[in-house]
C-alpha cells in the first residue's frame, strides 16, 4: 500500500484557497450595501415654482404624498438591481457546477 505524500496538502488543487470564488458574492454584497445607503439618505427639500392661482389661500402649499426621487435614489435602485443580478448569476453558476459534477461520468440519454 503506497500513499501519496502530497494528497490533501495545500498544493492539492482541490484544497487550494481561491479568492476568485468569492469575488462575485462580495461584489454583489457591496452593490447592495451602497444601493441601500443611497436609498436611505434623507430627501432634501427642493423649492420649485408653482403657477397655480389660489385667491383665498394665505399659506404655502406643501404636498404630503409627493415624493420626488433625486439622482441618488435612482442610482441606489440601479445598484440594488445590479447586486441582485450578481447574486442570481453567482447562485446559478454554482448550482450548475454542482449538478455538472454529479453527471460528469454518465453518458447523455433521453
Amino acid at each position: 500500500m503506497s500513499m501519496d505524500p502530497t494528497e490533501g496538502t495545500v498544493s492539492d488543487p482541490r484544497r487550494r484557497f481561491r479568492p476568485a470564488r468569492f469575488a462575485a458574492p462580495l461584489a454583489g454584497l457591496a452593490l447592495l450595501t451602497v444601493g441601500l445607503v443611497l436609498i436611505l439618505q434623507p430627501v432634501q427639500q427642493e423649492s420649485f415654482g408653482w403657477f397655480a392661482y389660489a385667491p383665498l389661500s394665505q399659506q404655502t402649499f406643501t404636498p404630503q404624498a409627493l415624493t420626488i426621487m433625486d439622482a441618488g435614489k435612482w442610482a441606489g435602485l440601479a445598484l440594488i438591481g445590479l447586486g441582485v443580478a450578481t447574486f442570481a448569476f453567482w447562485f446559478g453558476y454554482r448550482a450548475g457546477q454542482r449538478s455538472g459534477r454529479k453527471d460528469a461520468g454518465r453518458p447523455l440519454t433521453r
